[in-house]
């Protein structure tokens, strides 16, 4: 079946087909099965179609001129003419007519106008916010951590008195995220961190700092010693943080082999529901040096020293080495990094 045109001319006015037809694309990935994926008719179409002649149609309608139209455009005034004959065995309608000097629309190009003047316009705005939005650069940053384990705030402070053209964009990875190498190599973020080191000839990985994770529980728990055992640790409900690095995992996982039970009452990749937790039950939970600087006092939360092992947590930092070549972005980077 051959599909309509995207203009169907009749009566001499112009109706915009209103239907929404789907085009399948298939595709097989390593013989696991087809994906599909839907593509509205009406984008394949314009596919076909060099919209290139619209504007060149509402320049002609909105000066009367191919002369002045080929001088708009930097080109001859033939080939404004060849875009008008393509224009008219498009739509099947002559579309302007000489009088004299000038040149005159025809009923078909007045609708046709009407119509597209408006969705040009639409079309202009959002290519001019498109580039607006391009020129401050997007900064995205990924990070496993519950807390920001880096000075952002000094950062931010960096961008505003340098003058340099970035906003951030932090995302903190919990879980179904891919890791620092695809993140990066895919261009989904510019900086990552992570709590195992990068090796790449094109990524650049620089150990930041140490974190030590601290026991934590709400100041009223009924368990009011300072200091905890592992038996006690045990006989107690923890509460646990979710997140997609898998070296954090891994140290998880040692823990709790070490403790021989595993009594994870509650898991989130929440900070938020974790410190809320924490202060409204009587489970102890793991939390940073620094969470427990910034929150302790809002969630009304005590420490307790542990009296076996906790392993310290490695932050590594990583870019790719391109971004060296950008003094914007090493200014950045060194505010990070404490290089003042």
């Amino acid at each position: 079946m051959t599909p309509a045109p995207f203009f169907i001319a009749g009566a001499r006015a112009v109706h915009i087909s209103q239907s929404l037809l789907s085009y399948s694309l298939l595709s097989v990935h390593g013989g696991q099965g087809m994906k599909t994926k839907t593509v509205s008719d009406k984008v394949l179409k314009l596919a076909n179609f060099n919209l290139n002649l619209l504007t060149t149609f509402c320049l002609i309608y909105s000066t009367r001129s191919i002369t002045e139209v080929s001088e708009i455009l930097g080109v001859t005034p033939p080939s404004i003419s060849h875009s008008l004959r393509k224009l008219r065995l498009h739509f099947e309608d002559p579309l302007f007519i000489r009088h004299g000097n000038t040149i005159s629309p025809t009923v078909f190009a007045d609708d046709l106008y009407i119509q597209l003047k408006h969705t040009l316009e639409i079309m202009s705005d959002s290519v001019g916010r498109s580039k607006q939005t391009n020129n401050r650069e997007m900064l995205v940053i990924y990070s496993p951590f519950s807390v920001a384990v880096h000075n952002l705030s000094t950062a931010v402070l960096k961008i505003k008195s340098e003058k340099l053209n970035y906003k951030i964009k932090y995302i903190e990875t919990n879980l179904g995220i891919p890791d620092a190498v695809e993140l990066l190599n895919l261009r989904k973020a510019d900086i990552v961190f992570s709590a195992a080191p990068v090796i790449s000839a094109t990524l650049n990985c620089i150990l930041l700092r140490q974190l030590q994770p601290i026991i934590v529980c709400r100041k009223e728990n009924p368990f009011k010693k300072t200091a905890i055992n592992i038996d006690e640790f045990q006989s107690l409900d923890l509460v646990s943080h979710l997140t997609a690095d898998e070296m954090i995992y891994q140290k998880k996982q040692s823990l709790q082999a070490m403790l021989k039970k595993n009594h994870i009452s509650f898991e989130t990749n929440s900070l938020m529901m974790l410190l809320t937790l924490l202060s409204e039950t009587d489970c102890i939970g793991f939390i940073t040096e620094e969470a427990f600087e910034r929150y302790h006092q809002t969630y009304g939360l005590r420490r307790l020293t542990p009296q076996f092992p906790v392993q310290q947590v490695n932050v590594y930092l990583t870019y790719r080495k391109e971004l060296e070549k950008k003094t914007s972005f090493m200014l950045f980077l060194n505010s990070i990094l404490g290089n003042e």
